[in-house]
């Protein structure tokens, strides 16, 4: 019970991604149908809440909410563009606003999620950011102009075994020359080197990182990695 309660903490609905992921695996659904469930199940999810919070993603207050997500602050180190990959209602994208006022940098936000009706909300909440939100997969999606800031919460927005392909689209496609790709905040054990070691393994280790105690399992710990791509990406 406590390893499923970790696991719970570490990727929220870890049981349903599980199955999916071995459905696919063993050629019992198509990639399409992954995707259309992982799709139904988070906007869902997200749309039947009554907060701006939970139509985000995060179930906790907004004290909880800011302890993890200031994270990305560390790595906002440029004025320029920001995009949220599977920014949902846009609620990030409007803290980080309001978090960075008066500040050294000034940024221009962008939003992109694979969900029609997340998109639909983030538009009518932020009516005057209506045209910087996209509807789009981000595996596939190719944006119209490259980003100096490119953010993704984490890579399991789509099979396991796409994981690499998404890291690398997104540092060809959507992050500009000079530009940085964060990723995170995510949980993790604090023994386990995760995805670090994963992205590191295909040829991107990270070139900062930031780690934070998990609010209620001394066994994990909340972490954003970041990677700087000095060069254009072919």
């Amino acid at each position: 019970m406590e390893n499923d309660t970790l696991k719970s903490a570490i990727e929220g609905g870890y049981a349903l991604w599980e199955k999916i992921d071995l459905s696919l695996e063993n050629g019992q659904i198509t990639e399409e149908e992954w995707f259309t469930l992982h799709e139904k199940e988070l906007s869902g999810k997200y749309l039947a809440s009554d907060n701006v919070r939970g139509q985000s993603g995060h179930g906790g207050d907004e004290q909880r909410y800011r302890y993890t997500q200031e994270m990305i602050l560390a790595a906002i180190d440029r004025s320029g563009t920001f995009i949220d990959v599977g920014c949902a209602n846009g609620y990030l994208m409007e803290s980080l606003s309001r978090w960075l006022e008066g500040g050294m940098y000034n940024l221009q936000f962008y939003g992109l999620d694979m969900s029609a009706g997340l998109i639909e909300l983030a538009r009518n909440r932020l009516p005057n950011w209506k045209n910087r939100f996209f509807v789009g997969n981000a595996l596939f999606w190719t944006p119209g102009e490259k980003y100096d800031l490119v953010c993704i919460k984490e890579l399991n927005y789509v099979p396991r075994g796409r994981r690499r392909q998404l890291f690398n689209h997104l540092a060809e496609t959507y992050v500009r020359k000079g530009g940085r790709l964060i990723l995170g905040p995510y949980t993790e054990f604090k023994t386990d080197p995760g995805v670090a070691a994963l992205t590191s393994s295909w040829g991107y280790p990270p070139t900062g990182s930031i780690s934070k105690p998990h609010q209620e399992h001394e066994e994990l710990e909340r972490r954003l990695r970041w990677y700087d791509f000095q060069s254009e990406n072919k």
